[in-house]
């Protein structure tokens, strides 16, 4: 049959911890029907780990000679390449040894080699792109934890008596927003539920943030890599410019956005658009700003819940069943374009 789906063996590359291995995980889930494998850089550990956890055999490689050996024999029909900016001899290795190559979120040169480039991190500029590159929301894959907090936040009775903030920051939080955010909060003149979510990876003094924690009651820090469920529980999400937005998008809650550097800034997603408070970059961030916005999402409901409404009209759960459309048809038109 024409139609049919033919197996193919694909090798998942994955440059960074965090959202780009779930989502490989999840796209792999997707592709069930084939032959998957997992890659990633030596010095990736957190990444080599969770596939281990997750049940995969993950490769490695430590330099791009390496890389080339393991495409030499494995010989993959497809690579899925996530969380790394390519630059363009990478894009000419993978192109070269495969057929079909498919990078998300790459805004390295690399990506011009590509068969297909799926950016849910898009920017604002309005600079026109390659046509085989797919730009938007629709690269936003949702994971399985996050599924069952579909639409949620319209649901959601708070928990706490007080108004809860939850704020968190992708990471390692480079420029300490998490420090910043919590002292302009605690400055703020009304009674407030504050939880400040701390990634594993976050490398600033925990002690200092946990010393300001106890100047005010219902304030606290915590060790969560997956932000999931205090997202469920907020009133107000205060977070990064990357991919956490989408999460908050996914479950439907009041969010401010704090770009954590210059390439978070430039992202297009989480603004009013789309139902998002945008302050821009942090470290330019001024106190009054910040509780101006936190002061206005309180106090003007009605205001919130529209909002909510534009992050839930993005339908972003059905992103899954498009993307494994799209990824199913690109593998199948792009091999019969080959063998021809």
């Amino acid at each position: 049959m024409s139609n049919q789906i033919q197996q193919k063996t694909i090798l998942f590359t994955i440059g960074r911890a965090g959202y780009p291995v779930t989502r490989c995980i999840h796209l792999a889930k997707l592709l069930a029907s084939h032959r998957i494998l997992f890659a990633a850089p030596v010095k990736q550990t957190v990444v080599l780990q969770t596939l281990d956890q997750k049940g995969f055999a993950p490769l490695s490689y430590a330099r791009k000679a390496d890389l080339k050996a393991l495409l030499e024999e494995y010989e993959p029909d497809v690579v899925i390449s996530d969380g790394c900016d390519t630059d363009i001899d990478e894009g000419k290795l993978l192109s070269s040894l495969v057929p079909v190559t498919l990078h998300f979120d790459d805004f390295g040169e690399g990506g011009k080699t590509a068969t297909r480039v799926v950016q849910s991190l898009y920017r604002e500029d309005r600079e026109p792109v390659p046509s085989h590159y797919v730009v938007g929301p629709s690269g936003f894959v949702v994971p399985d934890e996050l599924e069952p907090y579909a639409n949620s936040g319209l649901k959601q009775v708070t928990t706490l008596p007080l108004p809860h903030v939850v704020v968190t920051f992708a990471d390692d939080d480079a420029d300490n927003l998490s420090y910043r955010t919590l002292r302009h909060l605690l400055h703020l003149q009304i009674p407030l539920a504050i939880t400040v979510a701390l990634h594993s990876s976050y490398h600033h003094s925990r002690d200092d943030l946990k010393l300001m924690a106890l100047g005010r009651k219902q304030t606290r820090i915590v060790e969560c890599d997956d932000p999931i469920q205090l997202i469920s529980e907020s009133d107000l999400v205060i977070c990064d410019a990357s991919f956490t937005p989408y999460y908050v998008a996914v479950i439907g809650k009041p969010c401010i956005v704090i770009a954590e550097d210059e390439k978070e800034a430039q992202q297009a997603f989480p603004r009013e658009s789309n139902g998002f408070i945008y302050l821009g970059l942090g470290r330019k961030l001024k106190q009054s700003h910040l509780q101006n916005a936190v002061m206005e999402t309180i106090l003007h409901p009605k205001r919130s819940l529209r909002a909510v409404k534009k992050q839930l009209a993005l339908k972003l759960p059905l992103n899954n069943l498009n993307m494994q459309q799209f990824l199913e048809r690109t593998i199948q038109e792009e091999a019969r374009e080959i063998t021809k």
